[in-house]
């Protein structure tokens, strides 16, 4: 089934799977991202041909200019590590630390403040619950860089204008079938789509459906549950992902929210009209 409309898909309890906003970023912040140092960006820090699927040189378009995947964090833990060591503490991912080049990363987070703003809005209200979880969550990584006199931590967290502790960029890469290992099932991710390309579909494939994937569609879907897929397609276009690290908010003692259920939709929509 194709779907092209703006929708929210639950379970047969009633939980949030999945919301689907069509063409909800504008050309303006679109062109923003793709102006504001992104492909410097991804010339100095994408990597492909190496790794898992994730970086497997069959899933990038061949004649593409510019392709690859780059990792963006706050805080995260390196490979290896995590909060049940206490000599183990999150850091900022490679390309945001000071002492990496080009200073073009850091200038693209905060030249796209905006974008981020927008997409932070719509997760306060697709995901409340996580939102405030997520907030708590960068608001105690604050004190925490403070404390570990991480002057990069320091720095970036101010500029880093979400809740989301992680961002995968992705340009001319197809995905293949699979559940994304690093979210929770009360997590959303959420995705945005850009470029310059023809018609393609995200598939969610046990639930049977094809969400039309066009440009400045937001997808916030429970990627630890649901298979979902995006072939590959004629054109340039990048993704944003973004997603939660379940040991970062370990780490910082911020539990995991609770599974949105529709009726709390139903709830907060009743209170604002109110």
């Amino acid at each position: 089934m194709e779907i092209t409309r703006p929708t929210v898909v639950i379970d047969k309890e009633g939980s949030i799977l999945l919301w689907y906003l069509p063409n909800a970023i504008s050309q303006a912040y679109q062109v923003d991202l793709l102006n504001f140092g992104l492909l410097a960006t991804l010339t100095w820090g994408a990597s492909h041909g190496m790794g898992g699927w994730r970086n497997n040189g069959k899933n990038f378009r061949n004649d593409a200019n510019l392709k690859g995947t780059i990792d963006l964090s706050p805080a995260w833990f390196q490979q290896g590590h995590g909060p049940s060591n206490d000599a183990h503490h999150p850091e900022v991912s490679r390309l945001l630390k000071s002492k990496s080049q080009p200073k073009e990363v850091r200038e693209w987070l905060q030249c796209t403040a905006g974008l981020q703003a927008v997409l932070l809005g719509a997760l306060r209200i697709m995901h409340p619950k996580m939102y405030l979880h997520g907030q708590e969550a960068i608001r105690r990584l604050r004190s925490k860089a403070a404390e570990w006199q991480d002057e990069d931590m320091e720095a970036v967290l101010p500029m880093w204008n979400s809740v989301y502790s992680s961002m995968l960029v992705m340009v001319n890469r197809a995905s293949p079938a699979h559940k994304d290992t690093n979210g929770q099932k009360v997590w959303l991710d959420t995705l945005l789509t850009i470029g310059n390309y023809p018609r393609l579909h995200f598939l969610v494939l046990e639930l049977g459906i094809r969400l039309q994937y066009n440009l400045g569609t937001v997808i916030a879907l429970v990627g630890s549950a649901l298979i979902h897929q995006v072939d590959s397609i004629d054109g340039d276009r990048a993704c944003l992902a973004y997603y939660m690290r379940e040991n970062v908010h370990r780490y910082v003692q911020v539990p995991l929210c609770e599974r949105l259920h529709i009726s709390d939709i139903a709830r907060d929509l009743r209170a604002a009209q109110t």
